[in-house]
């Protein structure tokens, strides 16, 4: 299970290097598909757009309570690449306790979110995880009461220009 570093924990450096160091992954992911970085434009990651929410408000409604419920699962189109490195939420009654990401159908990793909500900004850096054009993100999110929550997913995708924006 995957640590979440409460950003009141580290430095501007730190989240800036979490930072690039997404990049960086995007741009490296690009290049396995023999596709040049110069051709994309990396942007912020979008809750419908990019990840097949409801809108673009990061907000997820759980059915129940204390279970697991897939909120996104969907295929990276082509020439479309995302990196997720961090974590918020906007609730002020958070529900959301952990997530469980897969590539496919592999689960790579558990976040445990619920410690971001002692602190006054409920915000938290992860290692990056990436996935690239056909592969399948799927994301489990496990809330503690049936209801809305707002979690915010910060992350990048790197697609063609012209296609969402540049």
């Amino acid at each position: 299970m995957a640590y979440v570093i409460p950003k009141s924990e580290i430095e501007l450096k730190d989240v800036i290097s979490a930072r690039l160091e997404a990049t960086k992954i995007l741009t490296e992911m690009i290049k396995t598909r023999g596709k040049r970085p110069d051709e994309y434009i990396i942007r912020d990651i979008l809750p419908k757009t990019d990840l097949g929410l409801t809108s673009e408000e990061w907000k997820i409604s759980y059915t129940a309570a204390n279970t697991w419920e897939a909120k996104i699962d969907l295929t990276i189109p082509d020439d479309k690449f995302l990196v997720l490195f961090g974590y918020q939420n906007n609730a002020a009654d958070p529900k959301t306790v952990a997530m469980k990401f897969y590539r496919d159908v592999t689960p790579i990793e558990v976040v445990q979110v619920e410690n971001l909500y002692t602190y006054s900004e409920p915000i938290g850096f992860f290692t990056p995880m990436g996935w690239k054009e056909s592969e399948t993100i799927k994301i489990e999110f496990y809330g503690k009461a049936a209801g809305d929550d707002y979690p915010v997913l910060r992350g990048f995708v790197a697609e063609l220009r012209r296609k969402t924006v540049g």
